[in-house]
């Protein structure tokens, strides 16, 4: 089940300095740039804040479930981690053909949102589940292709704080 898909962590911080200033700088870009080219609508913020952490929280529980091992539990990337952006991308797209939601910022915000709770948090895994983590109490994690290998060397150098 959840166990033996995703990594439990501890609770603390599990990134460093660097990794902290990596997410902040990359959510940020990533919540500016669709902003600043498209503009923002309330039901954006919604979609972002709301509607796909809801969607992923959920999803979380359904891809833990299907068992997706790779033998690279907590590694550079997983299965899990590209079928729920996956999902969250699909779900964003979704909503922007059945409601007036720009799909690229809503997604986009979402995502950058994420990063930025996952810096607050001190959350060293893969940003879609920082809303589902923050949700549930939980500290699940999965293994994500840019900042994994950043909170790695962090930890080999004894940088976590």
């Amino acid at each position: 089940m959840i166990a033996d898909t995703i990594v439990a962590r501890s609770r603390g911080r599990d990134i460093g300095p660097i990794g902290t200033a990596s997410r902040v700088i990359t959510g940020a870009i990533a919540l500016a740039v669709p902003v600043a080219v498209s503009g923002v609508e309330w039901w954006d913020v919604a979609a972002a804040l709301v509607v796909l952490p809801a969607i992923t929280t959920g999803a979380t529980r359904a891809v833990a479930a299907l068992d997706l091992t790779d033998d690279r539990r907590g590694g550079v990337c997983s299965a899990q981690a590209c079928l729920l952006i996956a999902v969250a991308l699909a779900s964003a797209f979704g909503l922007g053909a059945v409601a007036p939601v720009d799909a690229d910022v809503a997604f986009w915000g979402w995502l950058g949102s994420s990063l930025l709770l996952g810096a607050a948090y001190g959350y060293g895994g893969c940003e879609v589940l920082a809303f589902p983590n923050a949700l549930t109490g939980r500290r699940d994690r999965i293994g994500c292709l840019l900042f994994t290998p950043i909170d790695a060397a962090e930890a080999r150098r004894g940088n976590r704080r």
